[in-house]
């Protein structure tokens, strides 16, 4: 499926999808020829991923950096580095800054946030954190991760995204609109699948209540090479499902091409979440 729809098409399984993901990918290493020092990049507005810090006070059960370490100690210098070579080559690029906890180091993600309104079109920046530290929250975007292991108050990051992992069990319409009605603080929403490099199987039926709910108007639907998501407005409020499949995205033969792009906190620069 390698264009967005306007609309949830009917969803027999999680086959269906997976099928949908591996088309997308061997669409995109057909058509894309533009090459740079790190290959073919599969989309135009590459998502770029800093992973600033390994560090955190938290430990969220079900963090994949936990599970899944980036490389090394916080670089600073070297982090802003690899950014700048990154953006020459991809001046469209979106950029989350993430960790661990970004705010830890507050004047280091300003400098980071400055960096890319300077060296890049400024698509689109954003920061994940757990809300220790309130100060950055005007520094751009703010996911705001709220769960049951930690639970910032949305009302001191303004228009912040509130973002939080549910299990497949978890994952409902009617789970999704109580958050949704508990949290008037919060700018929109984003509800994650809980995933892992493992799992390969997903339970299919939130994409099919999404789309036959009368109170819901589906806005996007995509499948691209390891991903599925949708967004809509319900009760006033915007809001995205995603499911990342990590065990999908490690599955894919990307030969020269990449679908995304990852800073490591010491500076090393790698693709497709490696």
């Amino acid at each position: 499926m390698s264009r967005k729809l306007s609309f949830i098409p009917p969803i027999p399984d999680y086959a269906y999808i997976r099928n949908q993901m591996e088309g997308d990918l061997q669409y995109r290493l057909e058509d894309r020829v533009r090459k740079t020092s790190l290959g073919r990049p599969l989309y135009e507005r590459i998502n770029v991923q800093l992973i600033m810090t390994q560090e955190c006070p938290y430990h969220c059960p079900f963090c994949l950096e936990r599970k899944n370490p980036m490389v090394g100690i916080i670089d600073k210098e070297a982090q802003k580095n690899a950014l700048m070579a990154v953006l020459k080559e991809h001046p469209n690029a979106r950029l989350t800054i993430t960790g661990g906890e970004p705010s830890l180091y507050p004047e280091h993600v300003k400098d980071l946030v400055t960096l890319f309104q300077e060296r890049s079109h400024h698509v689109f920046v954003a920061i994940n954190t757990a809300g220790y530290n309130p100060v950055i929250h005007d520094l751009a975007h703010i996911n705001l991760s709220i769960n049951e292991h930690v639970k910032p108050d949305p009302a001191l990051f303004p228009g912040c995204t509130y973002q939080t992992v549910l299990t497949e069990e978890e994952m409902t319409l009617e789970n999704i609109k109580r958050i949704m009605s508990s949290n008037p603080a919060a700018g929109s929403f984003s509800f994650r699948f809980l995933s892992g490099l493992e799992k390969h199987d997903y339970d299919v039926s939130i994409w099919n209540a999404l789309e036959n709910d009368d109170e819901i108007q589906v806005s996007t639907f995509r499948i691209g090479d390891f991903f599925v998501y949708a967004t809509f407005d319900w009760n006033g409020k915007h809001a995205r499902i995603t499911l990342g499949d990590m065990y999908q995205q490690r599955q894919n033969d990307y030969q020269d091409g990449y679908s995304n792009i990852i800073i490591h906190p010491d500076g090393k620069v790698g693709v497709n979440w490696q």
